[in-house]
């Protein structure tokens, strides 16, 4: 049975004594551990210890802590909904669903990390639709899947990666020593990161996949013209 349906289906029911918990408390417990602590800290017993519960109580409710994951990304990703062809061309229905994928991530912070892992087993529909709208682009076979992960591994990927303005910050130079001789390009860059927003970076990067998907389309085009 699929851990993701979690919640009393496939566990005995609890006792008296155990307290009652909703899905919505379980999911908002695991994903509070993981906001504090990464995705790495959440188990049975750390839940158990954020809502405040035995041990094994937790069991009652979530199988296990795959199950547990699967909760919280169905979670993240209940609100996608797949746009209808009738809403435009591939490439605008692509970046629909992208777009509802991150709003997804950024309401459930720390959530990425799990979705990575897990999108295949908790949330298949979505990543059905992604290659779907790319299949009927015109990607065939290995360069579906190769495009399907251009796409995961930016959106799940980015959030490891996050310029922070002290990043670009230059090294302090230890008394007596000379400065570089170089250009510092990093240090020139720096100050425009403190206007820069998550929205920002999103924004220029989806943009520019899909035009580079677009791009991979028009070359096999013009390759299968030529022969």
């Amino acid at each position: 049975m699929n851990g993701a349906a979690a919640v009393t289906e496939s566990a005995k029911e609890p006792s008296a004594k155990a307290e009652r918990l909703s899905e919505d408390q379980i999911v908002d417990a695991a994903l509070a551990i993981i906001r504090e602590s990464g995705v790495e800290a959440l188990s049975m017993r750390s839940l158990s210890r954020q809502l405040k519960v035995s041990p094994m109580a937790a069991y009652y409710y979530v199988r296990d802590k795959q199950g547990l994951l699967d909760l919280v990304a169905k979670r993240a990703l209940s609100e996608v909904r797949i746009p209808d062809k009738s809403v435009g061309p591939w490439y605008v229905r692509l970046q629909l669903l992208v777009d509802q994928v991150e709003a997804g991530l950024r309401r459930n912070q720390g959530i990425a990390e799990v979705l990575l892992g897990r999108i295949m087993f908790s949330q298949r529909s979505v990543m059905n639709a992604i290659m779907e709208v790319l299949e009927e682009a015109g990607f065939e076979g290995p360069n579906v899947v190769k495009a399907y992960a251009l796409i995961h591994t930016y959106l799940f990927g980015r959030y490891r990666v996050a310029i922070e303005h002290h990043d670009l910050e230059p090294s302090q130079i230890q008394e007596g020593a000379e400065a570089p001789s170089y250009d510092d390009t990093v240090q020139r860059m720096a100050p425009f990161t403190a206007s820069l927003a998550g929205r920002d970076y999103y924004g220029f990067g989806i943009e520019t996949l899909i035009y580079g998907l677009r791009s991979q389309l028009r070359r096999q085009s013009v390759a299968e013209v030529a022969d």
